[in-house]
């Protein structure tokens, strides 16, 4: 483990967070909200006296890093920047209700959006709400940087479902290779947001509301607690944000190949045509069940996209069959997008893997070649698949289990699990006697497990993952 190289980038990372607790505090102040503009002014010199002594007094790494070094970069942001993101909540909460805060702050930065927070839609300082609105953001960003940096290195799912240009292994320094990531997800969170804001406000949408939607779509969040209850304004709002979570939807990859105008690829993309399937055949299912048309289309791709913004009378989502619910935010969208589940890449290769054990039914002597991507698939990338999905389906056993202990009946703690670890927050319905304590923590947990794609915590148990 290249334990300076780990601290180094950890410490600047920090910093940016600390950027974000300027605005936050700026924010508190213009608008008068003082127990706020204290907790900000407590978190930034928390964190930015922290970060910047540990980017001092650590030196220049002597060693290259690796893939592995990035994993625990990744690991460890993600538990400090959640307790550092959690500060600005403090006086906000219940007393007593550390892990409350500590759940609000991971639920914004894995882009779960839920809030356990005791407060009223008309209650939420401005100052918070921005809070959440940065949380998202850096959240989004950096499981785009994530995916597309550490996961394609390491291989994570098999097929390398992760991979593109955007990122080779280097023969250097793993972190030498990431600004390009960094810059290029940026760049992705950052114009679709300032795009659908504008076109949100020329839509005649709140400015409040045009800008919490439109980090929340591209984040395929819930920015604003209160929007799990809100039905747009108009048709064009609605319109506004469908288009928007298409895209949020699809993800990185396909935006590379539009941007390089190969459109017939973008067609033929397993990600592109397994959505498309999915969101017909739901829609499909939704209209037989009493559904109207429009309104089905809304919840599929609301609830496939993970993002759980309501494009749709929010009843709807009380009357819809369970198991249509939780299918598709379980599946989600593209791998190398901000959306949870697992993954629309893998069903599209177990797809394919099923189409050719068909056809060697039909013709048992014949050579059959499974392709993703135009790369010809081994046996093994198939097994890495079904590896993984036993992992997710099993830790979404276990949350069902962990939620059942604190009193849930079976509906509700199936939802909140799938909700949990797809990252889709409409679904989860914490009962509010375990918010302070056990259903926090068990919450909390379940998100950052659904953000790492399960199995790419499991390395952080294992004490040689931590050794030299």
């Amino acid at each position: 483990m290249n334990y300076s190289g780990v601290v180094r980038i950890l410490s600047m990372l920090g910093l940016f967070q600390a950027a974000g607790l300027v605005m936050g505090g700026a924010i508190a102040l213009a608008y008068g909200e003082w127990p706020q503009l204290a907790a900000f002014a407590i978190a930034l010199l928390f964190v930015s006296v922290t970060a910047a002594s540990l980017l001092l007094l650590t030196p220049e790494p002597r060693r290259s890093s690796r893939a592995r070094d990035g994993l625990a970069v990744v690991l460890l942001w993600w538990l400090l920047a959640s307790v550092s993101g959690a500060m600005p909540f403090m006086f906000d909460a219940p007393a007593g209700g550390v892990l409350l805060v500590w759940h609000e702050a991971v639920s914004c930065l894995t882009t779960t959006g839920h809030s356990v927070l005791p407060l009223a839609p008309s209650e939420w300082p401005v100052s918070l709400l921005a809070w959440r609105g940065f949380l998202h953001l850096s959240g989004a960003v950096t499981s785009l940087v994530t995916a597309a940096s550490v996961f394609a290195a390491l291989n994570i799912g098999g097929p390398g479902v992760h991979r593109t240009v955007l990122f080779t292994d280097p023969r250097g320094s793993f972190f030498d290779a990431l600004p390009r990531v960094i810059l290029a997800a940026g760049l992705a969170v950052g114009l679709l947001t300032l795009t659908l804001a504008a076109l949100l406000l020329a839509a005649g949408v709140p400015v409040g509301l045009a800008l919490g939607d439109a980090v929340s779509v591209a984040t395929t969040g819930l920015v604003l607690p209160e929007r799990a209850q809100m039905p747009p304004l108009s048709l064009l709002h609605s319109l506004i944000l469908f288009a928007g979570l298409v895209i949020s939807t699809i993800g990185l990859a396909v935006a590379l190949e539009i941007r390089a105008a190969r459109w017939r690829r973008v067609l033929r993309d397993p990600e592109s045509t397994t959505l498309v399937v999915i969101l017909v055949t739901l829609v499909g299912a939704l209209v037989l069940a009493g559904a109207p048309l429009f309104e089905s289309l809304g919840l599929a791709i609301s609830l496939q996209s993970t993002a759980g913004l309501p494009l749709y009378p929010p009843e709807r989502l009380g009357e819809a069959p369970l198991a249509l619910l939780l299918f598709a935010p379980l599946v989600g969208g593209a791998a190398l997008s901000t959306a949870g589940g697992i993954k629309l890449a893998r069903l599209a290769l177990l797809a394919a893997r099923a189409g050719e054990e068909f056809a060697r039914l039909g013709f048992r002597d014949s050579v059959v070649v499974m392709r993703y991507r135009d790369r010809v698939q081994k046996d093994s990338a198939v097994i890495g698949v079904w590896v993984y999905l036993v992992a997710y389906l099993f830790a979404l056993a276990s949350i069902m289990l962990a939620l059942s202990l604190i009193g849930m009946d079976f509906e509700d703690l199936a939802a909140s699990a799938v909700g949990l670890l797809s990252n889709t927050g409409s679904l989860v319905d914490l009962p509010p006697a375990s918010n302070g304590g056990a259903g926090a923590l068990i919450g909390g947990f379940a998100m950052l497990l659904g953000r790492f794609e399960v199995i790419a915590l499991i390395p952080a148990f294992t004490p040689s993952f931590w050794r030299g």
